[in-house]
């Protein structure tokens, strides 16, 4: 019965564990999604407006309408913008069917971030139920150690093939061809190429991984001020 207990408290300890990490992951994937400064700094990096033949305020425009549309506050995001000197539709068809799957994969995204954080809460209070408050500090940061393990090992095989990761991505998580846009017409890929998605993930994950050390180094401190007496 023991043993049982034991693996019970384990199974617990890392789904708490992993569901924090998740949270943070999707915390940070949505703040780098949807923070206007990003987007800015990658347009004049990637010399977007050269290539799109936008001004940047015109390019800020479009992107404000993305996400208005992503956080489904639009219903639609097929807009007007002067390109060249034209008022022009900015999105084909074919893009604007290639949002509308990456609208359904965001409202996934947000589920996921409000249910990973009611799992950990809850996990939390069962193992401070099951142990105590310090015990489950210390299962906390043993969890989260591993799960900071896993998550440099992810990072660093995303890094060193980006490109291969990101198609197995789009493979998985789309049942279309809509996503494979073509540069010499398709705006959608014109504005977001390649290196905007690198630099997004390394943001994310760095964001993440300092959250995760201030969280283990803070979690640490407390459980020293508060070690119960052996």
């Amino acid at each position: 019965m023991r043993k049982v207990k034991k693996i019970f408290i384990w199974v617990v300890t890392f789904v708490m564990a992993f569901s924090l990490i998740l949270w943070l992951f999707l915390f940070n994937l949505e703040h780098v999604a949807f923070n206007l400064d990003f987007y800015k700094n990658e347009y004049l990096k990637n010399d977007v407006p050269s290539v799109t033949k936008m001004e940047i305020g015109e390019l800020l425009k479009v992107t404000e309408k993305m996400h208005e549309y992503l956080k489904g506050k639009a219903d639609d995001m097929d807009v007007l913008a002067n390109i060249g000197g034209d008022l022009v539709r900015v999105f084909n068809d074919k893009e604007l069917a290639h949002m509308k799957d990456v609208k359904n994969l965001f409202k996934l995204g947000f589920w996921l971030k409000d249910i990973s954080i009611a799992v950990f809460l809850a996990f939390f209070a069962l193992l401070v139920w099951q142990t105590s408050f310090v015990k489950t500090l210390s299962l906390l940061q043993k969890g989260v150690g591993f799960s900071l393990l896993a998550l440099l090992i992810l990072g660093v095989l995303i890094v060193l093939d980006f490109e291969n990761w990101f198609t197995l991505f789009h493979l998985a998580f789309f049942n279309n061809d809509l996503w494979l846009l073509d540069v010499e017409k398709d705006r959608l890929i014109q504005m977001f190429p390649l290196n905007f998605f690198e630099d997004a993930v390394y943001l994310i994950f760095k964001n993440t991984l300092i959250e995760i050390l201030a969280i283990t180094g803070g979690v640490f401190a407390i459980s020293k001020l508060l070690k119960e007496p052996s």
